[in-house]
């Protein structure tokens, strides 16, 4: 394992750490601040169309002046994001929150990936990165557990100011770490400028056209969108649902939250045994039926139980699919321009997730969370053939790369 391997997953860990923290809690803190389940969707919404309209340009930033420093910047926005949160009352408040932090994920989203990925290339690792991408969403979902539970017992002891503002001080952890392990990318991307010239503008506009005009990359943003659509109201509305169902303290929900995330643990260790039996398009084909069926199930249950069960196992399909989906995205992308074509994908699931939110939230507030919950199962059904459009595609993609290179050889 590299340095950067390494290092990757303590940052990767410590910066995802303090925004799924609060995910036990959040919409309900959101209930309280007098939002309803309509509104509570919205507000993520926002976030969500902020994040779509900030990722590439700040992935850009990230491929122009840094990887690094883009992800302490990304530190220091979110940090501010959280101070906000622990102050906000009503709509409007919590909206501008969630821009402010909309702006903070996307100066890291696709610059801490293209930073890993260049810096175990540049040591001599050039294994498909699948690997590494399984291993930190284990980590990442490790260290959730314990910070789950946590938020559970800080919002029933002191309120959910505290929270906010502890999950905050995580983000000034990060920026500490990030200053003081990670390599300086700096004079990398400068060569790479000179090398190349391009301005802001210009990078956004090439990253968005590499998209635009590769088929395999085309296509899996496209079943990003559709997946993301499916999956943020489930992501959303459970804690509401299970507090509904099991009362007592927020506590419970702390638990059921780590229990949601050891199952995407497993899901992401599954990833590479499962990689070794199928193609990537059958197994993200098998991951969509999953996760529609038990979603379903979830939707269908009327105890708490049944319900927990439904969403664990979700949760499992859910963390299968994203290593490979972003390992696929890494292949077709040329390293000038990795971390903006990573954040065009970024951007495919913000949007994916501000449409399903509106969307299904209207279905929410009308009828209710199971109700939802079963257009999100729909959705996932109709996009799961899909996948195999997608494996054909890349098939060709892959021969007629490899005859383009038998010529260059032969022509050299």
């Amino acid at each position: 394992m590299t340095q950067t391997e390494r290092t990757y997953y303590v940052v990767v860990a410590l910066w995802n750490l303090p925004g799924w923290f609060m995910h036990p809690v959040y919409p309900i803190f959101l209930q309280s601040r007098g939002l309803d389940l309509f509104e509570v969707g919205l507000v993520l919404a926002i976030f969500q169309f902020g994040t779509f309209a900030f990722e590439v340009p700040t992935g850009a930033v990230a491929d122009l002046y840094g990887r690094k420093m883009s992800f302490l910047l990304s530190c220091l926005v979110r940090m501010a994001a959280f101070a906000l949160y622990a102050v906000a009352e009503g709509f409007t408040a919590c909206a501008v929150a969630e821009l402010v932090d909309a702006f903070g994920v996307t100066l890291a989203s696709g610059a801490i990936d293209a930073w890993a990925v260049d810096g175990v290339r540049a040591e001599g690792d050039d294994r498909s990165p699948d690997r590494m991408f399984a291993r930190s969403q284990a980590v990442v979902r490790g260290v959730m557990v314990l910070g789950g539970v946590a938020c559970g017992y800080l919002a029933d002891r002191f309120g959910f100011a505290a929270t906010w503002l502890v999950a905050a001080s995580f983000h000034g952890i990060a920026f500490l770490v990030g200053l003081l392990a990670m390599a300086d990318d700096r004079v990398a991307r400068r060569a790479s400028r000179l090398a190349a010239p391009r301005s802001l503008a210009s990078t956004v506009t090439a990253g968005v056209i590499a998209v635009r005009d590769h088929a395999v990359l085309r296509l899996l943003c496209l079943l990003t969108v559709v997946s993301a659509a499916a999956m943020m109201p489930v992501v959303l509305y459970w804690p509401p649902r299970l507090e509904a169902m099991l009362g007592g303290g927020f506590w419970l929900l702390g638990w059921a939250w780590a229990l949601l995330n050891l199952a995407a643990l497993a899901g992401s260790l599954l990833v590479l045994p499962l990689l070794r039996r199928m193609r990537r398009e059958r197994l993200l084909l098998a991951v969509a039926v999953w996760r529609a069926v038990f979603v379903a199930a979830a939707a269908l249950a009327g105890s708490p139980w049944p319900v927990l069960g439904g969403l664990v196992l979700f949760e499992v399909g859910t963390a299968a699919r994203q290593p490979v989906v972003t390992a696929w995205l890494n292949e077709h992308v040329t390293e000038d321009l990795r971390a903006t074509v990573l954040s065009v994908g970024g951007m495919s699931f913000m949007l994916g997730g501000s449409l399903g939110l509106m969307a299904i939230g209207v279905v929410a507030r009308a009828q209710g969370i199971p109700a939802a919950w079963l257009a999100c199962a729909a959705l996932l059904v109709v996009m799961a053939p899909l996948y195999l459009v997608l494996g054909r595609v890349a098939a060709r993609e892959d021969a007629r790369r490899r005859a383009a290179s038998r010529y260059t050889a032969a022509r050299a």
